[in-house]
């Protein structure tokens, strides 16, 4: 039996090859390739080049210096009709690394290819004569391999002079630098004419008003603007794109409320006061009232509109209807709801009244707010309410009218009437009219009205106020002893350089800089001064805030201006230490009120109860 062995092909074995080409990179991997070797293995010498130049309507012909200067001419390079290219003759051989030369480094281009750049690395290897032409030959190389054309757009003499100026002083480089390859003509880009609408700010989004603060922009006339072509630094025309006709729209409005100014880019409209942009009879106008039937999805939300000076009214008032429909957003100044508030509502309004009730799954923020029947929850600084049938309220002050199982939290509490089943935690006082009912709670406790204020936390940062203070304090008094050391030095030589200015003189440069090290010092003494002052009063708000916390309870009064019912607690709760003291209504106090006493030990005394206390 025979074995046969299939003959391995012999490999060509590379030389030097002479070559035409307009694409040196792509040349090179053709020889990798047929030879089966790695193209960093492979180099090229440049032995000539030839430019060719075609104009619009012409042919390609090879361009001497005055035909390429031709070229160069802004009016040549954009257009996308005129054309330039080279022609390279090279030797491609062997890569062999030479004893004194090796340029380590990093090309950039950027994405245009309009600029590129070589950083010339420090490890850079260059002890040379001829430094000038060596490295001028080599970074061309570079841009020949990346399609760049040289000698056109070229920027390199320049730079390469500074660095053949570093390398023959200090004979090595010690940081890298930067050589300035090409520079290119960038496009402009044509500017699309088109109106934007700013008051619309979320387009997809179904809104009642459009809210405008004054001074703002509402709408803007981008005006159309052709571009320019440009041409990077392989030759190649970078084409701009072209936007069809543009018209530009009348857009009429109120002169009153919106005023309207133009220059050659764009014309703007711009809000004169705050409110909400509307159309009337095809003309746009701010207005500041708005009167709705219901707010409803078909409506759309009301929103930022709290900021912008704007006074809503809404109309249903059909007890079996909502005014403000489920899941709804409004947002305003001033807000008049003749109606209900549905389920999962949010209002967010300065001023506030609601006619009709809330929702339990409401939400309410309001600084000065009128609500009928709350169910829901609100925030406010002062409230009041005329039913409060479960509700949650948390506030400065509050006035209830008759309250029925609700929760509140708030510095002053008023109720006019309470029935059952209510939880009242005040900071300062709690006043109860007519007391008709049982089983209420009706605290005195800061830690659960101020519940982002932690004592813990206030007095950590005190410690911190402290710490910083003793080392700014030490700051400046070394300062002003500086200051106070120069002061008459610096006040001669102001004088002297007032007197300079004042003949034309010339002051020293050494004068010069001592005052404004003078200037320096004077302020930063200044800002130290200021951050001292600004950590004093920090110092201060804080120390207060405690003392209002720890004892200011003990100021604090529960009062009942009809006799108490039994069965309802009093609570007073010190956050330091943290103590409750409690007591239980028996039925029997009469008309009283009760405070917080600290003899031998903590406890509730009854204390009387004005004459006037609900007038």
């Amino acid at each position: 039996m025979g074995f046969f062995f299939k003959k391995e092909k012999k490999k060509n074995e590379f030389k030097p090859k002479t070559l035409l080409t307009e694409n040196v990179s792509e040349e090179l991997v053709k020889i990798a390739r047929e030879y089966e070797i790695p193209i960093s293995s492979l180099d090229f010498n440049l032995i000539t080049y030839k430019t060719y130049v075609k104009f619009p309507g012409e042919d390609f012909v090879e361009a001497n210096k005055e035909i390429i200067e031709k070229f160069m001419i802004l009016e040549n390079l954009i257009n996308e009709e005129a054309e330039i290219k080279q022609v390279y003759e090279i030797e491609i051989k062997k890569y062999k690394p030479e004893p004194n030369f090796e340029l380590i480094g990093q090309m950039k281009v950027n994405d245009l290819y309009t600029y590129a750049e070589f950083i010339v690395s420090k490890n850079s290897l260059i002890k040379l004569n001829d430094i000038f032409e060596k490295v001028k030959t080599e970074l061309n190389k570079k841009k020949i391999r990346n399609s760049l054309l040289i000698d056109i757009f070229d920027l390199m003499d320049e730079d390469i002079k500074k660095l053949q100026s570093i390398i023959l002083i200090d004979e090595k480089l010690n940081n890298d630098f930067k050589i300035r390859l090409c520079k290119g003509i960038d496009p402009l880009k044509s500017i699309r004419g088109e109106v934007i609408y700013h008051f619309k700010k979320n387009k997809d989004e179904k809104k009642l008003i459009f809210p405008v603060k004054s001074g703002e922009v509402v709408i803007e006339i981008i005006l159309p603007k052709p571009g320019r072509n440009g041409r990077d630094c392989r030759g190649k025309i970078i084409k701009v794109e072209e936007f069809g006709e543009f018209n530009i729209p009348e857009i009429l409005y109120d002169e009153k409320t919106i005023e309207k100014k133009a220059d050659d880019e764009k014309i703007i409209f711009i809000a004169k006061k705050d409110g909400y942009i509307t159309k009337e009879d095809g003309k746009f106008i701010i207005k500041d009232e708005m009167e709705v039937k219901q707010i409803n999805l078909k409506t759309g939300n009301v929103k930022g509109a709290d900021e912008s000076d704007v006074k809503l009214q809404v109309k249903e008032n059909d007890v079996l209807k909502e005014a403000i429909m489920d899941n709804m957003i409004v947002e305003t100044t001033e807000l008049h709801v003749k109606g209900n508030v549905g389920n999962k509502a949010k209002i967010k309004a300065k001023k506030l009244i609601i006619e009709g009730q809330t929702h339990k799954n409401s939400k309410i923020l309001t600084e000065n707010g009128e609500i009928n029947i709350h169910k829901g929850e609100v925030k406010a600084k002062k409230l009041k309410i005329n039913r409060l049938e479960g509700g949650r309220v948390k506030a400065d002050e509050v006035e209830i009218e008759l309250a029925m199982g609700g929760v509140v939290y708030a510095k002053k509490i008023k109720i006019n009437k309470m029935l059952a089943h209510n939880k009242f935690f005040a900071s300062e006082e709690i006043v109860i009219c007519d007391e008709k009912g049982e089983e209420n709670l009706l605290a005195i406790s800061p830690k659960m009205v101020l519940k982002e204020l932690d004592i813990e936390k206030l007095k950590k940062r005190l410690i911190e106020i402290g710490q910083y203070l003793n080392i700014k304090i030490r700051e400046f008094n070394k300062l002003k002893e500086i200051y106070s050391s120069v002061k008459n030095v610096m006040n001669e030589y102001k004088k002297e350089y007032l007197q300079n200015k004042k003949e034309g003189k010339r002051t020293s440069s050494l004068i010069l800089k001592k005052l404004k090290e003078y200037k320096e010092l004077t302020e930063k003494i200044d800002a130290i001064k200021r951050e001292i002052n600004i950590l004093k009063k920090e110092k201060e708000s804080i120390l207060e805030t405690i003392e209002y916390l720890q004892s200011g309870i003990f100021n604090a009064k529960i009062y009942s201006a009809t006799p108490w019912k039994p069965f309802n607690r009093i609570v007073f709760e010190l956050i330091e230490p943290p103590v409750k003291i409690v007591y239980d209504t028996k039925g029997n106090e009469g008309r009283c009120g009760f405070k917080l006493k600290d003899e031998d030990n903590l406890k509730i005394v009854k204390i009387k109860a004005d004459n006037d206390l609900c007038n």
